[in-house]
């Protein structure tokens, strides 16, 4: 992105993804763009070559934003579960903090042609690959039990996702609150720690 087009370019991407998570990509017109930015409709295509253009590229940096978080958690020196942690709660923040962002990613992708599809699945491919070693790493040192990583990580980060559907700015709680609520809830359930027959016989 150039600097002379920065601005507008920025701008331009901001106001499309608002209007792709409140009207939908396909029910989202160039003319709305141009209205909604008071320009020419003529005047988008001095920025994008086309409406799928937009989309690709908001979700391109969406899928990026979440991989460059994950990768610096990972490759840092904390303990496996302090790792997986950080990980989720940075990944229901993003999402809390840029609802209109990640709205459109998880719920617009299919819109994209397939190659174009293929690079932002690649994108997200290597997210969910970083998110398994953590676990993998966690499962190596005894932190955590065995488990299948991919279908870990798939569920685990589908319960976060769920908060672009509920979560207002206006809300009682700030992100960083819901995050780590959630991220406990998906860690360690609700289940209370159940009693061994060696606790239940001190207690007659």
């Amino acid at each position: 992105m150039s600097s002379k087009k920065g601005g507008r370019e920025g701008e331009l991407l901001r106001v499309a993804t608002h209007l792709f998570r409140e009207k939908g990509y396909h029910n989202t017109s160039m003319q709305d763009l141009a209205s909604a930015l008071d320009i020419q409709k003529a005047s988008l295509y001095h920025y994008i070559e086309s409406k799928e253009e937009l989309l690709f590229r908001i979700l391109d940096y969406g899928s990026r934003l979440l991989r460059d978080r994950v990768e610096e958690v990972r490759a840092t020196d904390l303990p496996p579960a302090e790792k997986l942690r950080l990980a989720l709660e940075n990944h229901a923040i993003s999402i809390m903090e840029n609802i209109d962002l990640f709205s459109v990613f998880l719920n617009e992708y299919r819109n994209l042609s397939p190659p174009r599809r293929q690079q932002i699945l690649e994108v997200r491919r290597q997210y969910e690959q970083a998110m398994m070693e953590i676990l993998e790493e966690g499962i190596a040192s005894g932190d955590f039990r065995s488990v299948d990583v991919k279908m870990a990580v798939k569920g685990l980060l589908g319960m976060l996702n769920w908060t672009h559907q509920w979560f207002s700015p206006d809300g009682p709680l700030p992100p960083h609150m819901i995050a780590a609520t959630l991220v406990d809830l998906a860690l360690y359930g609700v289940m209370a720690r159940r009693q061994t027959c060696g606790e239940k016989s001190s207690r007659t």
